[in-house]
């Protein structure tokens, strides 16, 4: 879809009519209108197509609710876990899933002394290392992937089928009723028949006590608990499932395809690659004799370069691209051209295409180039020119979504990114399996590369803080 809407875009300008009552928009002023923070601009049913079928009614959950109210209602009791503040507490067992990310990668593909490793699919060992880490801090326990090294349990293949059926039936949602919500007999997509397994069986094994579990390390399913207690009017063990499937099923593909397109893309523009490496080996967790890792998420935060970088992966491949929907609210709206749409008119933005805005990016809008995010001294840019042209590009990045609906997982999502980057930067040498042989992109909701393989090796000299015992 942001494929067919960025060349329609390119052939007719930024308004763009795509349906009998559907507007396509290239219009970074009218972001903050559209994807507002009071919620008037109601969500399309695209969004519901993502809800679940359950003893003959549709549940939703704080992705696929499209009213407004309701959405606002059931993301109160847990959005503050969401928090800053609320992620941090769960960076122990992200370095427990990190650290087991290494050991795993350390006896399987990398190479030591001058040898390079073999060459081996890490995008797909990013995806199995997501999807760890989504387990480890929603139920306290690693999914298993990292274990087996394979989709033991076929969830990613469904995840992806599922993910397709969305963003396809989502262009005509009225086709979801017989397909996947029809109650007669259900037709697809494929079930998460056995993540709906998993999250129940954590969920009973908390209850009764027999999971072992550390309260002193929380996790999700802690605090959705805790939710329940406070909130019992509105979660019940229904809505706190809904969370837990919700966490699973949107928080592990989009770390994976994060992680792919900042080292793909470092390693094919090797003048990024030195300057990312050379700033990650100077901080101060990496310069020592003995590296403090896994990466705290304050250290690789404080890295302007890596996080340069990082949003300059997500700019160029977003974690959604599909367009976000919105129902014209009472009153209209007119458009940038002088136009007049009525209420009820869907309009769309599409973070693939508004990413790419020659006038907010500059026209090197098609090109990996992180020094954006940062002031150009050496063409005499200063400070407030940068801070101008810096506000007009974080009002344009709809990496995350944006206004009342924005991605409530962002910031769990930035800290695993941040710290798997800084800590691997600093712990290997990389290079890519085959430098002439381009990655391929699966077009879906989020753009799922393959062909991300590299070869890896352990820089010489380095020794981790406790040494592998560090990562048990």
């Amino acid at each position: 879809m942001h494929l067919v809407t960025k060349r329609l875009h390119e052939q007719y300008g930024p308004i763009v009519r795509i349906g009998p009552n559907h507007l396509d928009l290239d219009c970074p002023s009218l972001i903050k209108t559209c994807l507002d923070r009071n919620g008037l601009w109601r969500k399309t049913e695209f969004y519901a197509v993502s809800g679940v079928l359950h003893e003959g009614k549709v549940a939703y959950n704080i992705f696929s609710e499209t009213n407004s109210a309701e959405h606002a209602r059931i993301k109160k009791p847990i959005a503050k876990y969401y928090s800053m503040n609320g992620v941090l507490t769960l960076q122990p067992h992200i370095d427990n899933v990190l650290g087991h990310f290494v050991r795993q990668i350390d006896a399987r593909f990398v190479g030591t002394g001058e040898e390079m490793g073999p060459a081996f699919d890490f995008g797909q060992w990013v995806l199995y290392l997501g999807w760890d880490m989504v387990g480890k801090v929603t139920y306290g326990k690693r999914v298993g992937y990292l274990d087996k090294g394979y989709d033991f349990d076929g969830t990613l293949n469904v995840e992806d089928k599922a993910m397709d059926y969305l963003v396809t039936v989502g262009m005509q949602p009225g086709l979801d009723k017989f397909l996947d919500k029809n109650r007669l007999y259900r037709i697809g997509p494929p079930s998460f028949g056995s993540l709906v397994a998993i999250s129940l069986q954590h969920l009973i094994r908390r209850y009764d006590g027999s999971d072992k579990h550390d309260p002193a390390k929380p996790d999700f399913m802690d605090r959705y608990i805790e939710a329940k207690a406070e909130h019992p009017d509105i979660v019940d063990d229904q809505r706190l499932l809904s969370y837990l499937l919700a966490n699973m099923a949107a928080g592990a593909d989009t770390t994976a395809l994060t992680l792919r397109s900042v080292f793909y893309l470092s390693l094919k523009h090797p003048s990024v690659w030195a300057r990312l490496q050379a700033e990650v080996l100077a901080a101060p967790f990496a310069r020592k004799k003995t590296m403090d890792l896994p990466a705290s998420f304050a250290d690789a935060r404080a890295l302007p370069y890596l996080e340069a970088v990082v949003r300059e992966a997500l700019r160029l491949y977003p974690g959604n691209c599909f367009p976000m929907e919105r129902y014209v609210p009472a009153g209209g709206v007119t458009l940038p051209d002088g136009s007049f749409v009525g209420e009820g008119a869907a309009v769309g933005f599409n973070a693939y295409v508004l990413h790419r805005n020659a006038g907010v990016w500059g026209a090197d809008a098609e090109a990996f180039r992180p020094e954006r995010w940062l002031r150009d001294e050496a063409a005499g840019e200063g400070e407030d020119a940068f801070r101008r042209r810096l506000t007009d590009m974080n009002n344009c990045d709809l990496s995350f979504g944006a206004g009342q609906r924005k991605c409530i997982g962002m910031n769990l999502g930035m800290m695993q990114v941040y710290k798997t980057v800084a800590t691997l930067v600093a712990l290997y040498e990389f290079e890519l399996a085959d430098p002439e042989r381009e990655w391929r992109i699966h077009n879906s909701i989020f753009p799922r590369q393959s062909g991300v393989e590299f070869r890896m090796r352990k820089r010489e000299g380095v020794v981790v803080r406790g040494g592998l015992d560090l990562y048990d």
